[in-house]
């Protein structure tokens, strides 16, 4: 008896953990690398498609003319999160943090990337030229483009050091700011992030605009190869796994899933090593671009010193949270981006899927 209840445990871990594997998508499971083979830019496009982006809806078309090596890298606005973004702040963002991670991925391969932020003058949108000159050095390191992701898990609320800090902060031009847990605009930020994501969580338009992003299941995921996924949104384990078998996108409308989130917010807010706020002097689309750069070469430094990012917007995506904060925290400018940043003992393997380059490519 004893070792038949032994057997049927064993089985039963057995088939839990083959279910859990099986159920678990990560991007080397999903997005298709460069063969060794293939040319330098594809391999550079590639690295550039691992940025941080809001709601990986990865909004970005990009041209390519091979015989000179450039790059145009174009807004696609059918990706647009209007409702959340009305303003498209956080697809300039986006664009940049693909930009900046273009330019250190095309180092890597010995190129000196020239780029120009240019207008289209039919549309009226930005979009930025990126011309590779062939270069003797190859400085560069796609480790930390390959490893980076958000991480969305309580942090150590041990302050950043100040080396560290120094390490983070260099070369982005006086515009970001470190807001250390000892400072008293510590928790205005934490609560104010709580309030605003609360609300924005319980907008009808802004759950429905979640819904249409959000990838439960693998054939969702391997479909698109966009989007938020379990793993993506920190659902990890056996609840990911019920959660990708037994909900729809439409599910995370309901109010225990928003409750959830805020939970989760809460927490997290709670627990974290400081926040970092960038700031320019203009609100434009050129500074947006700038500010994608900035966050992401943070992000990708925050990775190598095993401190942990999330970018958390809300308080500056809600109109009623924007004005106030901006009076509030700083005196010039106006606040771009905020992201909650602290040490961890460890980063897992990136889950955020990328599409293949084939489906926002275009070879001129």
């Amino acid at each position: 008896m004893k070792r038949n209840s032994i057997t049927k445990l064993l089985t039963s871990s057995i088939l839990l953990t083959i279910m859990l594997s099986s159920c678990v998508t990560t991007r080397k499971s999903i997005t298709k690398t460069p063969a060794s083979h293939e040319s330098d830019l594809k391999k550079i496009i590639y690295y550039a498609s691992l940025a941080g982006n809001s709601h990986n809806t990865q909004p970005w078309k990009v041209e390519v003319t091979e015989k000179t090596n450039e790059i145009l890298i174009k807004p696609d606005f059918s990706r647009h999160l209007k409702v959340v973004d009305p303003t498209s702040r956080g697809l300039y963002i986006s664009l940049g943090a693909f930009v900046e991670n273009l330019c250190q991925a095309s180092v890597f391969y010995g190129y000196s990337p020239v780029t120009e932020i240019c207008k289209d003058h039919t549309s009226g949108h930005l979009f930025v030229n990126v011309k590779l000159q062939k270069s003797n050095s190859s400085k560069g390191n796609i480790s930390s483009i390959e490893k980076r992701m958000t991480l969305r898990i309580p942090y150590k609320n041990a302050e950043i050091k100040p080396e560290h800090i120094d390490a983070l902060l260099d070369g982005t031009d006086n515009c970001v700011s470190y807001i250390s847990p000892s400072m008293p605009q510590f928790n205005y930020i934490s609560q104010k992030t709580l309030e605003s994501y609360s609300q924005q969580s319980n907008r009808d338009d802004a759950k429905k605009e979640l819904a249409e992003w959000i990838r439960f299941s693998n054939k969702l995921v391997k479909e698109n190869k966009d989007g938020l996924t379990t793993a993506g949104m920190g659902i990890t384990g056996f609840a990911g796994v019920m959660v990708s078998q037994m909900f729809k996108p439409e599910d995370s409308m309901k109010d225990s899933f928003v409750n959830k989130g805020i939970d989760n917010v809460r927490k997290q807010v709670q627990n974290c090593g400081g926040w970092l706020l960038i700031t320019q002097d203009q609100d434009s689309p050129e500074n947006w671009i700038k500010t994608g750069r900035i966050y992401q070469r943070i992000n990708l430094r925050c990775r190598d010193l095993m401190i942990g990012m999330h970018p958390m917007n809300q308080m500056i995506e809600e109109a009623s949270f924007e004005g106030d904060a901006n009076r509030y925290l700083i005196s010039n400018g106006k606040i771009q981006f905020i992201a909650r940043i602290g040490y961890v003992d460890k980063y897992p393997e990136p889950v955020s899927v990328r599409r293949e380059l084939k489906d926002f490519v275009l070879a001129k």
